[in-house]
């Protein structure tokens, strides 16, 4: 074969070579291309679906924005506040009086008590505000194991055996003429506007027994129950307040069994040193044998009294109550008492307060005279105790009471109530 012949074929071989690699490859690459097509398109269907959630979430974020925007108006205005106080009391020489009722509880013994309250109030006009008060209360036995006019503790204000949660206040109220007119109106504590006392008014703080906490010769509602009250201040030396509310809190035969109530109270300052002087009377209506008072429902109840508190020197103040109440209806006439309070500056515990009260039920001659004979002592009281502040929320208080011819009798003999009380508020 001729020497071109050959180059011819090794050309022709070459091209043929060439080619089925050119096809080999592009067959490859087809596939790969394929691949990569079905890849992209996978992805363009994730990113369809990335854009589809992050619309919706975008839309969901939108919708919380909205909600938290609705909650945050709801809440603007509103002001929240919660205590906690706990008590644990035990009586010393209650064991001596087992002859007397309830004899079945005159045992020494160490009981619990114990309150929350939680208070939730909104601006609803200008100058206007609703509140809420919740409670839960249990315990508070050491009251029916030492009965007595003037009272052991105010925190539960009754035996609960079992935990009782109420809705303890709901009310409205408005200050009007820039503050110099205020109107409550709703469910109510008149207790809370009437008979204050700077020293002696608090028992989550101050004095446990009711008798300090408030005059013992003042027959509040039963409970917190329809009332109104109006205050006017037409100076910051002096106020006027007056107080309506549904005397058995039954909310039954609404106005039938008023308490009335009506205060002049004067703020004057000595030296710089403030002093307040508050001057009420009072009236209830009675209705049922199971009124409170010894002549069932023959007589209304009605009643006078003052109630001061003065600052002396700076961390040192005075307090002093006196009351009457209509000796033909009530077991005791007169009820009296006065104290002192000295703050902890003096021995460089500046929140820290030392208090100390003295109290009488005076009886009256009327009870003497229907009842047995050793029923004739006027009841007297002691109370003693010590807050020590451990920090802006919480606060325990040793607690000392003495108590004497419990219920005017002869027969009781002393009983000292031992307690501790711790007091936690936000």
């Amino acid at each position: 074969m001729k020497g071109w012949c050959w180059a011819v074929v090794l050309v022709l071989s070459v091209v043929f070579s060439a080619s089925l690699c050119w096809a080999t490859e592009k067959e490859e690459l087809l596939r790969e291309l394929e691949i990569l097509r079905g890849k992209i398109e996978q992805l363009e269907r994730r990113i369809s679906e990335l854009e589809a959630k992050g619309a919706e979430a975008q839309k969901g974020t939108e919708e919380v924005r909205e909600e938290l925007k609705a909650i945050s108006e709801a809440l603007k205005g509103m002001e929240f506040g919660f205590s906690a106080t706990g008590l644990a009391l035990g009586t010393v020489g209650n064991g001596e009086n087992d002859e007397l009722e309830p004899t079945e509880l005159r045992h020494d013994r160490v009981d619990g008590a114990g309150k929350i309250s939680f208070e939730v109030s909104k601006e609803v006009l200008d100058g206007g505000s609703a509140t809420a008060v919740l409670e839960a209360v249990q315990g508070g036995r050491t009251s029916e194991r030492v009965p007595c006019w003037w009272g052991v503790e105010d925190v539960v204000g009754g035996y609960e055996d079992d935990p009782k949660v109420s809705l303890s206040e709901l009310w409205y109220e408005q200050e009007l003429f820039d503050g110099r007119l205020i109107f409550t109106l709703g469910k109510i504590d008149l207790s809370a506007y009437f008979d204050a006392n700077e020293v002696a008014g608090d028992e989550t703080s101050q004095f446990l027994s009711p008798g300090f906490v408030h005059s013992v010769a003042i027959e509040f509602p039963d409970d917190n129950g329809l009332g109104v009250r109006l205050q006017f201040i037409p100076s910051e030396l002096w106020d006027l307040s007056l107080g309506w509310g549904e005397a058995d809190a039954d909310w039954d035969e609404l106005g039938k069994e008023p308490f009335l109530m009506g205060e002049v109270a004067l703020h004057p300052k000595f030296r710089g040193l403030q002093g307040n002087y508050r001057f009420y009377g009072w009236y209830r209506e009675k209705r049922g044998e199971e009124a409170r008072g010894f002549k069932g429902d023959d007589e209304d109840g009605w009643g006078l009294g003052l109630s001061a508190d003065q600052a002396l020197a700076e961390g040192l103040s005075l307090f002093a109550r006196v009351g009457y109440q209509n000796e033909e209806l009530y077991e005791f006439a007169w009820a009296w008492s006065l104290g002192a309070e000295l703050r902890g500056l003096y021995w460089g515990r500046d929140e820290d307060a030392l208090g100390v009260a003295f109290g009488m039920a005076v009886i009256s001659d009327d009870y003497k005279a229907v009842s047995d004979p050793w029923i004739s002592e006027d009841e007297a009281h002691l109370e003693l105790y010590y807050r020590l502040q451990i920090n802006d929320h919480l606060s325990l208080s040793p607690d000392l009471q003495v108590i004497w011819n419990a219920q005017g009798d002869d027969r009781f003999e002393p009983v000292t109530v031992l307690g501790v009380r711790g007091n936690l508020e936000f």
